[in-house]
């Protein structure tokens, strides 16, 4: 009888320790589960905060017309920037082109469309393709085996009066166009930030003006009299419901 007694009790002891210690690894696995999460949400609160250090405006740029605030009804596009006559007007004849002012390029509809983009600065280097994404609108896609995650130019052709928009997936290849997180240092330092763009019969060069963030779901895309360009790409990384836009503007073409 006594020996039945003593399994009892030791049964019931390995079952409390048992308890026990289930119980104290829970609490850990909770607590590494609540820290990790904690972890998360803290470093994706960090990269949202830096967002502002996204937008610079070149040092000789002159700001026109600012965005319209984020949230309101019609959309954010982006604010309107004009390089001072003449700033590129050596380097463009350094580099093989003719002066063009944005004001005097081409009307809409006139021009055929991109074909490649370049930013040496940055290591872009995308080929365009063009693809009609519906009956009104024509886009460029790069050339890649995913073309819908490629870019799309709307608006205008290169050399003409209107906006050429360009969206680019995040990543570190040439094709893509991750590195436009480092254009706002460029601009800030006041280095060379030119853009080349390609077409059929022409080679056009824009020059970066300034670079701004907008809430992804407030973008407007928006144009002026001007010949300007726009590479778009989504920030931050990791969650991505922002849009990082380098902007620039027509000074050369060959």
């Amino acid at each position: 009888m006594q020996i039945g007694l003593d399994y009892m009790q030791m049964r019931t002891r390995a079952q409390y320790y048992g308890l026990r210690w289930a119980g104290i690894s829970l609490l850990a696995v909770g607590g590494i589960l609540a820290a990790s999460g904690i972890a998360y949400y803290g470093y994706l609160y960090f990269l949202r905060a830096s967002l502002d250090d996204y937008e610079a405006l070149r040092q000789d740029a002159t700001l026109i017309e600012a965005a319209a605030p984020a949230g309101t009804a019609g959309g954010t596009g982006v604010s309107i920037v004009s390089l001072p006559a003449g700033a590129y007007a050596q380097r463009v004849q350094e580099l093989g082109y003719s002066e063009m002012p944005s004001a005097a390029a081409w009307p809409v509809g006139t021009q055929p469309p991109a074909s490649r983009v370049i930013v040496p600065s940055l290591g872009i280097d995308a080929r365009l393709d063009q693809v009609s994404i519906s009956g009104s609108s024509i886009a460029n896609y790069a050339a890649a085996d995913n073309p819908a995650a490629g870019y799309a130019s709307v608006t205008a052709n290169p050399g003409e009066r209107g906006a050429i928009w360009l969206f680019g997936p995040a990543g570190s290849g040439v094709r893509s166009f991750g590195s436009l997180t480092r254009a706002p240092h460029l601009l800030t330092e006041g280095d060379e930030l030119l853009m080349f763009v390609n077409s059929s019969d022409r080679d056009y060069l824009y020059a970066a003006t300034h670079s701004e963030v907008v809430k992804a779901g407030d973008l407007r895309l928006n144009s002026s009299d001007r010949a300007t360009i726009h590479l778009v790409v989504p920030v931050p990384k990791g969650w991505y419901d922002h849009f990082l836009i380098l902007s620039g503007e027509l000074v050369g073409v060959r």
